[in-house]
C-alpha cells in the first residue's frame, strides 16, 4: 500500500529490518552477558532474608542501649498521634484542621483528591507518613554503626515502608474502591 499520488509505501519495510535486526543483537548480547555472569559465579541474587532479620535485629539493639532517647522517640510519635487523632476529631466535626503531616513533594502514591478531602482516608494517609517517618529518622539515626550497614538499613526501611503504603491495598486506596464501585 502506498501514500495517495506517491509510489513511497506507507511502511519503510528496509527500516524497519534494520530496527529488528539491531533490537535482535542487542537481546543476544543482554542474553550472552547474564549467561557469562551466571556460569562466572557472579550471579544475580535476593537478599537473604536471615541476614536482613539480623541486621534490623542488631540494629533494634543499638536502638535499645539509649532507652532514654528511644522513649523520647516514641513520646514523640505518640504526640505525633495524638495531634492526629485531634485533627481528624475536628474535621469530622466539620471544623477546618490543618493536617500533620503532608506527603514529600513528588510523592505520587497520595493524588487522588480523596486522600486529603475524605477524612478517613487522610486519616490513614498521615497515619502511614508518620509512623514512615518515624522509622525512618530510628533505623537512619543510629549511632555506631558502619556506613554500609547504615546505607542497607535504609535502603530496606524504604523498601518495606514503601511496600506497607496504604496506597498499594484496596481496601485502603480511594482510587480502586471508586474503581470497583464504578465497575
Amino acid at each position: 500500500m502506498a501514500d495517495e499520488g506517491t509510489d513511497k509505501p506507507l511502511v519503510d519495510v528496509e527500516r524497519n529490518a534494520a530496527l529488528y535486526k539491531d533490537f535482535t543483537e542487542r537481546t543476544q548480547r543482554i542474553i550472552k552477558s547474564f549467561m557469562e555472569r551466571q556460569s562466572s559465579g557472579e550471579s544475580y541474587s535476593v537478599a537473604d532474608p536471615v541476614e536482613i532479620s539480623k541486621l534490623f535485629l542488631d540494629a533494634s539493639a543499638k536502638m535499645m542501649a539509649d532507652p532514654a532517647k528511644f522513649a523520647d522517640a516514641q513520646a514523640g510519635l505518640m504526640k505525633s498521634y495524638a495531634d492526629l487523632w485531634q485533627a481528624t476529631a475536628k474535621r469530622m466535626a466539620g471544623e477546618d484542621a490543618a493536617p500533620v503531616i503532608e506527603p514529600a513533594r513528588g510523592d505520587k502514591r497520595f493524588k487522588d483528591d480523596a486522600w486529603s478531602e475524605d477524612a478517613v482516608f487522610d486519616f490513614i494517609k498521615q497515619s502511614y507518613l508518620l509512623t514512615s517517618d518515624w522509622m525512618t529518622k530510628q533505623y537512619g539515626g543510629i549511632e555506631d554503626t558502619d556506613p554500609k550497614t547504615k546505607e542497607k538499613l535504609q535502603f530496606y526501611t524504604r523498601q518495606w515502608l514503601d511496600a506497607m503504603s496504604p496506597s498499594n491495598f484496596a481496601a485502603t486506596n480511594p482510587k480502586v474502591l471508586k474503581t470497583a464501585a464504578k465497575t
